[in-house]
This record gives structure tokens, C-alpha cells and sequence, in this order.
């Protein structure tokens, strides 16, 4: 695989961001830290702020107020750069419905200022580690989802990011794949990479996440390490369950069940 190196030191700042629709505030001043070699899970219920925050970090939306700093320096000035240096998986994938796998990734090496070669060698990595190899020629009109989001993920790796944001992006990836990605995410985080991931599956974030960031009604409800989590004595199911309920209380009961 592509190498990341020198990046421990690197700080991503989110500082009071915000974001409205109107009316309708979907972030509410957010303000985060995240440092190289962290995996953060951003956990949180529907219409939470998740994919609103990862949207913006990703440069895909501006923000309303606040900030994104990368080592104190304002990234919304030069977007172009900032979005260079990361890898982004949507839980939208946007692909290019008749370009096949193979085509996309020799497009985004190009986009990326990569070699021709440089490229290919990078490509023909990631065709095998997710897989994809025999269906380089398939065009992404006629992939299953689950292929679409192996080659959403290549794509998001082919430049070896500094950030790679990932919004419920093991959704529909075979078990054994989703078991060599978490391995990757790992040594890509080892070597320095920041990696933010939004998940509504708790048991996959909690087996890989360093940092649970629970966001409820676009606002930061809890930030505690894994570890933490754990000396708590509770599962993070339970944590979770407690912030985003406000103290535990119980589901609504059915009269019929």
C-alpha cells in the first residue's frame, strides 16, 4: 500500500463551526481538535450534525461561521489545496456512472498530480487489496453497491490523504474486506494519518476508534478516548444510549408489545 509518513504532528482544528439551512441550524458550533495519527469516531442520532461536520471538513460545504484550521492556518481560503491532501467516502458516493473502476483511478491520479506510473503501481495495489481487479472494466452504472464503495475507497486512498473522512462508509462491504480495512486504517493511523469516521453501527466503531466524539443536535455532547470508555465499565452502546437519551431514560413502550 501507499505510504503516509511525517504527519504526527499535524493538528486539524475545528473552531466553533457552524452550519444553517435558513432557519435551521444543522451545526451549532462545533469546536475540535484532532491530531495526526488519531481515529476518531463521530458517532451520533439521525440529523445530528455528522455528515453536516464531515461535509464541511471535506470542503463540500462552507460553513456558516467558525473555522477549520490545519497546524493554525485557515484551510477555506485555499480549498483547492486542502482538498488535495485528504480522502473523502460519502455515504452518497459520487462517481462517475460511465467511467469503468479502472478509468476512475487513473482520472484521480491525474487530478492528484500523480506519475503515470506512480498510478498505476498505486492503482493495481488497491484493485487487489479491495478486491476489484476483475471488475476494472466494469463501468460504475453496472457495479453493486458494495463494489461502487470498494472503489469509493480507493479512490479516497490512491493519494495517500493526510485526513480521510469516512461517513458511514462500511456500509454494504462484505465482512472480510471491512476486517482489512479496519487493519488498514490502523497502520495508516500508526503512521500518522487523521482519520474521522461517522458510523451509526457502535460495536464496528468501538473495536476501532481511539476517540468517541457523540454529537447530538449539531452540537459536541461527549469526547472521551476509547480507553476511557472502557474504564467506564460501560459499553459504548451504553455511554452512547445515556448521552443522546439524557441520562438513560427508556424507550417509549408499545401498549402491544
Amino acid at each position: 500500500m501507499c505510504t503516509i509518513s511525517g504527519m504526527a504532528s499535524m493538528a486539524i482544528e475545528l473552531r466553533d463551526l457552524a452550519k444553517s439551512y435558513g432557519s435551521t441550524a444543522a451545526v451549532r458550533g462545533i469546536s475540535l481538535r484532532i491530531g495526526g495519527g488519531e481515529i476518531v469516531g463521530l458517532l451520533g442520532p439521525n440529523g445530528a450534525g455528522k455528515s453536516t461536520t464531515i461535509s464541511m471538513l471535506a470542503g463540500l460545504l462552507t460553513p456558516s461561521a467558525g473555522d477549520i484550521l490545519l497546524d493554525g492556518v485557515s484551510v477555506l481560503g485555499r480549498l483547492g489545496q486542502w482538498r488535495r491532501s485528504i480522502g473523502v467516502v460519502l455515504e452518497d458516493l459520487a462517481l462517475f456512472e460511465y467511467l469503468s473502476v479502472g478509468e476512475h483511478l487513473s482520472l484521480m491520479g491525474r487530478l492528484y498530480g500523480l506519475s503515470p506510473a506512480e498510478t498505476g503501481r498505486r492503482a493495481a495495489e488497491l484493485l487487489e487489496f479491495f478486491k476489484l481487479a476483475e471488475f476494472s472494466d466494469t463501468v460504475a452504472a453496472e457495479a453493486s453497491q458494495g463494489t461502487r464503495r470498494k472503489l469509493a475507497f480507493a479512490l479516497a486512498l490512491l493519494h495517500s490523504p493526510r485526513l480521510l473522512l469516512l461517513d458511514e462508509a462500511l456500509n454494504g462491504i462484505d465482512a472480510v474486506v471491512v476486517r482489512d480495512i479496519k487493519d488498514l486504517l490502523r497502520r495508516l493511523a500508526a503512521r500518522g494519518a487523521a482519520i474521522v469516521l461517522s458510523s451509526h453501527v457502535l460495536d464496528a466503531a468501538e473495536t476501532l476508534v481511539s476517540r468517541c466524539v457523540i454529537v447530538d443536535r449539531g452540537r459536541i455532547a461527549r469526547d472521551d478516548s476509547i480507553a476511557a470508555v472502557r474504564a467506564s465499565g460501560k459499553s459504548l452502546e451504553e455511554l452512547y444510549t445515556e448521552t443522546v437519551r439524557g441520562g438513560g431514560a427508556p424507550a417509549p413502550a408499545l401498549s402491544w408489545a
